[in-house]
């Protein structure tokens, strides 16, 4: 077997063609990472003209050393161990002479399908006899890694079914977001697939998602170049949900006029006005007539969906915008025949209290399987060196990540 180049085309036909393909192998991701300054290899396996597996690798340059990723993993046949051994022998000759210091990978082969308490519903022996298989082949297992910060990529998500019409969609969903979801829009929340003018929504609610949750972000060209790109090849949407507040406020009006003349009130109907007068309230407080309240870039490829960055507003958040837009996501990728909508990630401890629940708690509402990968694989090709440089890139890191909270609290 022999490692070749190959081109855009090569790259993204045999990808396709595969049984495990992702959005992140093809070349249309090639050029996103180059326009965040890495270089892309696009990397065929050949055993004779046969082309057997693909890999796009992104280069990243550490001094005169360079680490390397593969983003979910090789495309390939993962139940055939001559042919990954190949693969990882080659690619290792490969980065090494290239000033490599590893090679990584985290194929998004299933492991377990988990409860909300971690046991353990669904098994893939398959898959995890691969960590098994990988570590005799000298590569370096990560482990069961359970924050985003520990992960390339995340090792868990959540994965919504999107078979059927949009009543099954709904009856899938938790009790507590089909509520929500029968009112069928009550505040005529905009909801709508934009385009290139529509990141500058999305990244205001970013901002507001990273002040929130201490998180670092990436500056707005990071986004647009995400989007702009996938979306030249048919890969990207972005959708945004707006909330016009002047009629919002005359419902709201209208209803909390209907509970006030009522002079035999339950203590339910009194509860409920309650709560009507504290969200008028903060309605009110807001200055502009219009909100974004919720933006989502998805990524999608064939009959795939992910969700892969998700901006919030902090207010009024009673209006239930990101209920909405998720939902119109889901609805999307059934009429263009999805199998599913990956909400790109969530994290391995899921209790309450921990910085992940809310968002965990809210992505299962919509009925969809919590998923687990086998995780991350690193081939090192010169260990003293990478050991010494791996520290101080976790020493810059957690120095980007305090420089950046500390920007977005000062704005």
């Amino acid at each position: 077997m022999e490692i070749r180049t190959i081109d855009a085309k090569t790259l993204d036909e045999f990808v396709l063609s595969s049984q495990k393909y992702h959005f992140m192998q093809t070349s249309a991701w090639a050029e996103v990472a180059r326009s965040r300054g890495q270089k892309a290899h696009q990397l065929g396996f050949y055993e004779g003209d046969t082309l057997k597996a693909t890999a796009l690798l992104l280069e990243k340059k550490i001094g005169p050393f360079a680490s390397f990723y593969c983003p979910r993993g090789m495309a390939c046949d993962y139940s055939d161990r001559d042919l990954l051994a190949s693969i990882l022998k080659l690619t290792k000759e490969y980065i090494r002479k290239r000033n490599g210091l590893y090679f990584r990978f985290d194929p998004d082969l299933l492991w377990h399908v988990l409860n909300q308490d971690n046991s353990i519903r669904e098994d893939h022996p398959e898959n995890e006899e691969l960590i098994s298989f990988f570590q005799s082949q000298g590569c370096k297992w990560r482990g069961r890694t359970m924050s985003f910060r520990e992960m390339s990529n995340p090792r868990f998500t959540v994965r919504t079914s999107v078979g059927g019409d949009e009543k099954s969609l709904i009856k899938q969903c938790h009790n507590t977001m089909r509520r929500v979801l029968n009112k069928h829009n009550p505040y005529h929340l905009n909801v709508y697939k934009g385009n290139e003018e529509d990141v500058r929504y999305y990244y205001e609610t970013m901002q507001a998602t990273a002040k929130s949750k201490d998180i670092l972000l990436e500056p707005y060209s990071f986004f647009e170049d995400f989007y702009k790109i996938l979306n030249a090849h048919g890969m990207a949407d972005i959708w945004v949900c707006r909330a016009e507040l002047g009629p919002i406020r005359k419902i709201y009006e209208d209803q909390i006029r209907t509970l006030e003349q009522n002079e035999n009130r339950s203590e339910d109907q009194d509860r409920q006005l309650n709560r009507l007068l504290s969200e008028k309230e903060q309605l009110d407080e807001v200055k502009e007539e219009e909100v974004v309240l919720s933006s989502i870039i998805c990524a999608k490829l064939k009959d795939k969906v992910w969700t892969v960055h998700i901006g919030n507003n902090d207010i009024l958040r009673f209006l239930h915008g990101s209920h909405e837009i998720y939902f119109a996501v889901l609805k999307d990728a059934q009429a263009h025949n999805a199998v599913w909508v990956d909400f790109f990630g969530t994290e391995g401890e899921v209790k309450p209290g921990t910085d992940g629940y809310g968002i965990h708690q809210f992505k299962m509402l919509f009925g969809g399987n919590y998923d687990e990968f086998i995780g991350e694989f690193d081939l090192v090709a010169r260990p003293l060196t990478n050991a010494l440089l791996g520290k101080l890139l976790y020493l810059r890191r957690r120095w980007l990540i305090r420089r950046s909270v500390k920007e977005n609290h000062g704005k």
